[in-house]
């Protein structure tokens, strides 16, 4: 706030003349002037272009202006009282903005939209992990092929698939692989400690695992049958077809199953089924 009174300056056979220069730096992210002159307040608003935009500038101007307006219709009201938007803004923040209500296609498996999505956009790229990524074509007849080989291992619904991989293109194809097969997996963090890893296992009794090579370590004395992705890939996988496989399912059969943090005993298991994950689809798939 500029208030300081300005005092004129006047010289023998000189005329002077203020002339406002316009500033094309800002020296901070964002500086807001006040002067008072003439009885009036003069406002000066400069900022970063790199971090704002003119219309963000413009919405806090209005904001500050009707707080202003607040103040003067109602001095008494306490800070937190006053009023930043109109009623039609805050109509659009409280109401229009939240009206998300979707249709929710509960009959449907959370891999059934994956494959309808196959359909519409084989050769979009559906995941990236590094210097590599996959088109949904390619993803979809991976986790087929995957899936496939889990079927001839008694994958099927309600039956569970521990999955311990590194996040991975691998670590996607076989979530899908699981679901497209009928079954539901088990999402175990290989950062976890090793005897929390060997209970969830044994607990959920997985009859299944995905893992790794370099993880086998984690698993010491496995009660699943042990399938390394990356070294049984090429020997059978590879060779199983690369078409959809239509199980037997619906949406009330098991799609994952969550262990708890274990914060108060030990880790339990939350179970949910397809049409639970439709209604958080945006955040699938849960991993950890």
């Amino acid at each position: 706030l500029q208030n300081t009174p300005m005092g004129s300056l006047d010289l023998p056979g000189l005329t002077l003349q203020l002339v406002a220069l316009e500033s094309t730096t800002a020296k901070f992210d964002l500086t807001l002037s006040f002067t008072e002159a003439n009885g009036k307040l003069l406002v000066f608003s400069e900022y970063d272009s790199d971090l704002f935009e003119p219309t963000t500038i413009q919405r806090m101007a209005y904001h500050f202006t009707h707080l202003l307006e607040g103040i003067v219709l109602n001095p008494q009201q306490l800070l937190h009282e006053l009023p930043l938007m109109n009623d039609t803004e805050l109509h659009q923040l409280i109401v229009t903005w939240n009206e998300t209500r979707a249709a929710c296609p509960q009959d449907k498996c959370i891999h059934e939209l994956f494959e309808e999505q196959v359909e519409r956009t084989p050769e979009a790229v559906a995941v990236v992990c590094e210097d590599q990524q996959l088109t949904y074509q390619e993803l979809n007849e991976r986790a087929n092929q995957l899936a496939h080989s889990l079927q001839k291992q008694g994958v099927g619904p309600e039956v569970l698939v521990g999955i311990c991989l590194q996040r991975s293109l691998e670590m996607i194809v076989a979530l899908l692989a699981v679901l497209k097969a009928g079954g539901a997996y088990v999402p175990l963090d290989p950062s976890h400690p090793q005897e929390r890893l060997a209970f969830m296992l044994q607990d959920s009794q997985a009859p299944v695992l995905l893992t790794q090579a370099s993880l086998l370590d984690r698993f010491p004395h496995p009660s699943a049958q042990v399938i390394c992705l990356d070294a049984d890939w090429q020997e059978g996988i590879a060779t199983q077809p690369q078409t959809n496989l239509h199980p037997c399912l619906h949406s009330a059969n098991l799609a994952y199953v969550l262990f708890t943090s274990g914060t108060t005993g030990r880790p339990k298991g939350v179970a949910l089924q397809h049409r639970n994950a439709m209604n958080s689809r945006a955040s699938w798939p849960p991993l950890r």
